[in-house]
């Protein structure tokens, strides 16, 4: 049974001892946001992609039936692009979002899908928590007792909600769009050190202050965004400032789906498509050693090696998978590390 109050969401363990091992899957959606989280044996989904995006079919492949949470961080459309089909695919125990309506077709066909599935909704607040089993649980963050934030470059951008997930002695902040008043409110609010930053608004400018990176000293940022999108994200300003601060930066646009696994002690962040985050076995042969270079050296994607059985050449699609690995590995001798982060 799912039981709500603001002080506590309560997800029924149905038995689950421990939180055990929890992962966070940043989906290629494009110039999008779609989030999944899995742990004490529950699934919750923050945000649905844009329109152009198939979020549906990217969470059947990896085997998921059914949500105890969905969240809507802001109701703009590459944040609930695809959210009415995944209601409609998928059982939801609860659906929760910021509270401001919109005036889009997209929200609309989002809300009139709730009430036709009679999903239950709640509107997010500060507070609020969730558990995913003993040892880890989420939190809101935003929006808080000061109420809405009004007058903002973006008033939907800057009332995203923002959650927090502790597992263990590992911690997760998750954004949305925020922005810099959005920040600064938190800021003030007491935010604490997170290791994990999903980076908000896609790495725009608008968002991770110096303030902001200063109080979440993040490890690893993670961005989700669009190759070649016409907003330019991740802005040079924000990437700079990220590494300023000595974070590691992991984009969709670079590396596809992005994993991130906690035990509850260590964190480890894997890239590249669903089926290779899920172990299945692909056709590429392993990647080249990249050649050592000097910090001022960049990185230089090297030709990779196909696998083919005797007498047949390598399929186009095993020829791209070759490239996506090579670069993928030219990427992380260029961040200093030759495979997973600890």
């Amino acid at each position: 049974m799912l039981r709500f109050t603001t002080a506590l969401l309560a997800l029924c363990l149905c038995g689950s001892a421990s939180a055990g091992v929890v992962t966070v899957d940043v989906l290629d959606v494009g110039q999008g946001d779609a989030i999944l989280i899995r742990g004490g044996g529950k699934t919750i989904l923050i945000d649905a992609g844009d329109r152009t995006a198939d979020p549906v079919e990217q969470l059947r492949r990896l085997g998921v039936t059914r949500f105890d949470l969905v969240v809507a961080t802001h109701p703009h459309a590459d944040h609930i692009g695809r959210m009415a089909d995944v209601l409609r695919s998928f059982e939801v125990a609860l659906y929760l979002d910021n509270g401001l309506p919109h005036t889009t077709a997209t929200y609309q066909a989002t809300m009139a899908t709730i009430a036709e599935r009679s999903i239950p909704y709640r509107t997010a607040e500060r507070g609020t928590k969730i558990s995913l089993g003993e040892e880890a649980m989420f939190t809101v963050l935003f929006p808080d007792s000061g109420g809405m934030l009004t007058e903002t470059r973006s008033d939907l951008n800057s009332n995203s909600v923002v959650m927090r997930l502790d597992h263990g002695e590992n911690c997760f902040l998750f954004t949305g769009d925020a922005e810099e008043p959005t920040e600064e409110r938190l800021v003030g609010d007491g935010l604490g050190p997170c290791e994990v930053l999903k980076v908000a608004h896609h790495g725009s400018n608008h968002s991770s202050t110096d303030a902001f990176l200063d109080r979440v000293q993040p490890t690893y940022a993670l961005i989700s965004v669009g190759t070649s999108n016409r907003y330019s994200h991740p802005g040079p300003e924000t990437l700079g400032r990220l590494s300023a601060h000595g974070s590691m930066i992991y984009r969709t646009d670079l590396s596809g789906d992005l994993r991130v696994i906690s035990d509850g002690a260590r964190i480890e962040v894997l890239e590249g498509t669903i089926e290779e985050l899920d172990g299945v076995e692909v056709v590429t042969g392993p990647p080249p050693v990249p050649p050592k270079a000097s910090p001022s050296d960049k990185a230089v994607p090297q030709k990779a090696t196909v696998r083919a059985e005797p007498g047949s050449a390598p399929s186009a699609k095993a020829l791209r998978k070759a490239d996506k690995q090579a670069r993928k590995q030219a990427r992380r001798a260029e961040r200093g590390t030759a495979g997973s982060v600890y």
